[in-house]
């Protein structure tokens, strides 16, 4: 079963209450099949089956053999500089837009739908050109049925590029709906803000039923139920639920109309229109700032957390189980990470999850812990966190340094705690001078650093790890540097995998899947690292194809979305390699190589 997903969206699409968003849960089961049905099918040799959508482009011709190599355009040649480039953008710097009353505006005073989101090619955008050519009923499908969050960093914050990118709306749907579903994508990621920024760019009186159901998860998901005040009488409209009902009595106390909010409250309750514990919660906001704190609100036999009782349990201080908390996915952790009514100490664990997904950046997670050191009594710094941090970032012995970041990595077990203690020593790491001293952790301080895409600092360490022939250094360096500073080969695979054992097999396979996508071995390596590591690179299906085809055309939101498809797994132990092959292969094909390299390395370091 997926929850709080496609068949909500999909009956909301022909008008169905916006209240049947809000009940189901955030969790999502894992899927069978990491390709939706169709995408899996082999493709048969003659004919060729039509691609999916309705109304595509043609097809490229037929692609060079995989160890050809691909020459981007000039202006696409680039590398990471870091997580400026492609991870640090701050989206608290783009401005919100605020919603306008409901009202008739002038025509030059509407917002234009013609191109909508934040980023452009200039601040981490992928083009106008990101989506073109495909039936926005295909795009909407693809969104609606992807699994979210996924299991890599860098896959997310290349979709999050997509979804934000200043596009135009595709053909076979409206503006509006275009903008929900990626909202709803976004949501569903745990970008919060990202969605806020495409809903509040819509004036009130053109959304659509789809966008208002939207609209409302994102004001619950940011806890700011003041946020779909200005809907409310056009989504009643729409929509006669309970829960706008309830939105809109929330929004008459929040005026200072008590009297018509307890009354249509109270219809609530008396005609049974929804659960008691919602309405309860209801209750509690219609009287923010007076006596909500009177309503006290009993979470036993709560089975399930949904969007509701997230934002409004929230927004009116009423405290969340972390047993009621860990009913709902992953997503939700990085929508509490940015909940400022809660506890600063309380965000730090969903912190550490929301960065691991992409969602928070190096410099937003040791923001956060350098706040937590100035509430921290002074007697329980030493030795803290929070001290260790701060000992991994300012000490001047680097001996020091680098033990204060091994205590970091390894202070959390799993492979995700691991992740984000690399993710959290980044900066740290690039600070350390790649002698021979530091080469026992050397595998690490380079994971750190390619963790948040300091490639170019990660490539320094090359002269002191190239002698090691079977690391993991070795393996990163050799898929994540900007120009090759190691040497490649087939016989060097087969050390690594020989070093890795049983226990790294998997590891070692997406590794000869990617140095293949990479174009880093010759033809007869990439044959001969197909048959030893049971890649099975040459297998094509729908999902392939048109994976192939959308790279060739440069369409990077399509190759992001489409390749986000074939990552839907609960970790890197359930990616095929066969898959990881396709991905990065269709990211340097695209002219987006930083992000190949990116995923490859991610690969190497959590599998």
């Amino acid at each position: 079963m997926k929850f709080w997903k496609t068949k909500s969206l999909m009956a909301l699409g022909v008008g169905v209450s916006v209240y049947a968003l809000i009940v189901p849960a955030f969790g999502q089961d894992a899927p069978e099949s990491l390709l939706p049905e169709g995408f899996g099918d082999p493709v048969a040799p003659t004919p060729a089956p039509p691609p999916p959508p309705p109304a595509p482009t043609p097809s490229a011709p037929a692609g060079p053999t995989p160890s050809a190599p691909v020459s981007p355009s000039p202006d696409r040649e680039a590398v990471l500089q870091g997580e400026g480039d492609i991870d640090e953008f701050d989206i608290g710097s783009l401005e919100f837009e605020d919603i306008p009353p409901e009202y008739e505006l002038p025509p030059q005073a509407r917002r234009s739908l013609a191109l909508v989101g934040p980023l452009t090619p200039g601040n981490g955008g992928y083009g106008e050109e990101a989506f073109a050519g495909a039936d926005g009923r295909y795009i909407s499908r693809l969104m609606r049925e992807l699994d979210a969050p996924g299991p890599s960093r860098w896959m997310h914050i290349s979709l999050r590029r997509a979804l934000l990118s200043h596009v135009p709306t595709p053909n076979g749907v409206v503006a509006p709906d275009w903008i929900a579903e990626r909202a709803w994508l976004l949501l569903r990621m745990g970008e919060v803000d990202g969605a806020r920024m495409l809903v509040q760019r819509v004036d009130s009186d053109r959304h659509t039923p789809k966008l208002y159901a939207v609209a409302m998860q994102t004001s619950l998901a940011a806890v700011d139920p003041a946020g779909f005040c200005p809907l409310v009488t056009g989504a009643r409209r729409s929509a006669e639920s309970p829960a706008w009902i309830m939105a809109d009595a929330i929004c008459a106390g929040l005026g200072g109309e008590s009297a018509r909010a307890t009354t249509q409250m109270a219809g609530i309750r008396d005609a049974g229109l929804t659960n008691g514990f919602d309405v309860r919660l209801g209750d509690r906001a219609v009287n923010a700032g007076g006596s909500s704190s009177a309503i006290p609100i009993d979470w036993a036999g709560v089975e399930q957390l949904n969007a509701w009782r997230f934002g409004i349990a929230n927004a009116t201080g009423a405290e969340i189980p972390d047993t009621v908390y860990a009913t709902a996915g992953r997503q939700v952790a990085a929508w509490r990470a940015r909940t400022p009514t809660i506890d600063l100490a309380a965000r730090i664990a969903p912190a550490r999850t929301a960065t691991v997904m992409g969602v928070l950046s190096n410099q937003a997670l040791v923001s956060m812990y350098s706040a937590l050191l100035a509430q921290l009594d002074p007697t329980a710094i030493p030795g803290s966190t929070t001290d260790i941090l701060r000992t991994a970032y300012v000490e001047p012995d680097e001996g020091e340094r680098i033990a204060a970041m091994q205590t970091l990595w390894t202070e959390e077990d799993g492979v995700d705690g691991r992740y984000a203690g690399l993710i959290l020593t980044a900066r740290a790491a690039a600070r350390i001078r790649p002698v021979g001293d530091h080469a026992g952790a050397a595998q690490d301080l380079i994971a750190a650093m390619m963790a948040i895409g300091l490639d170019l600092q990660a490539a320094r360490w090359a002269s002191v790890v190239d002698d090691d022939e079977s690391g993991d250094a070795w393996a990163l360096l050799a898929v994540g540097a900007p120009q090759p500073v190691v040497g490649i080969s087939f016989a060097r695979l087969e050390d690594y995998a020989g070093e890795a054992g049983a226990a790294g097999r998997h590891r070692a396979r997406l590794l000869a899947a990617a140095l293949a996508g990479l174009g880093l071995l010759n033809a007869d390596e990439i044959g001969d690292a197909d048959r030893a590591f049971g890649l099975n690179i040459d297998e094509e299906d729908i999902w392939s194809r048109q994976l192939e085809r959308v790279a060739r055309g440069q369409r990077v939101g399509l190759v992001a979305l489409i390749s986000a498809i074939g990552m839907q797994a609960d970790s890197w132990s359930g990616i095929p390699p066969r898959h990881l092959y396709h991905i990065v292969r269709a990211y340097r094909l695209a002219g987006r190589e930083p992000e190949a390299r990116m995923i490859a390395a991610e690969a190497v370091t959590r599998a």
